[in-house]
């Protein structure tokens, strides 16, 4: 008898336990201030900074488009792709580093134009092309863009090579002793 007893206690928990335990959130519970809070938050828009730009205008092209844009002669001629963007400390773009010759970037050439003197056509899906007026030939014999790092280093390696040579004229030269001298 108290087997059974044991069975039917047993069975019991079972059946009530399912409905004790589907009871239970698995949810934290806010306290009701933090619940007012988030629901606050649902409700107010988010609110822009000063000077935010929160969509791009039709007008505009990225600068991630820009990097590696085609560049083409007037007749569609492939002159080169636009390696880099000069912008001026106040923001505005002064002009593109043209990468032109070279093989697999090999070799390859920097040459920068104003952003005057190439046009931006713009694809449906947002992919620039610019439009040069000169061709690859122009480019290639084009004197090189040099960076400010670039000017910078060369500038040193000038500086290194005058203090190099002044340091060897005021050293001095010693000839080396003659031979007759040794024999006496």
């Amino acid at each position: 008898m108290l087997n059974s007893v044991s069975k039917l206690t047993f069975a019991l928990l079972l059946v009530a336990a399912p409905t004790s335990l589907g009871a239970q959130s698995t949810e934290p519970t806010l306290p009701p201030v933090a619940e007012t809070q988030a629901k606050d938050d649902a409700q107010t828009p988010a609110k822009p900074l000063h000077g935010q730009i929160t969509t791009q205008s039709k007008n505009t092209v990225l600068a991630s488009n820009l990097i590696g844009a085609a560049v083409k002669s007037p007749d569609e001629t492939a002159i080169g792709e636009i390696n880099d963007v000069i912008v001026t400390v106040d923001g505005a773009v002064e002009g593109v580093v043209i990468g032109v010759g070279g093989f697999l970037g090999l070799g390859e050439k920097d040459v920068a134009v104003e952003l005057g003197a190439i046009a931006l056509e713009t694809t449906e899906g947002g992919r620039a092309t610019f439009i040069l007026n000169a061709t690859k030939e122009d480019l290639e014999a084009a004197p090189p863009f040099k960076t400010a790092e670039q000017q910078l280093a060369e500038k040193r390696l000038d500086e290194l090579s005058k203090q190099q040579e002044q340091n060897t004229l005021t050293q001095g030269f010693t000839p080396p002793a003659s031979s007759s001298t040794q024999d006496q």
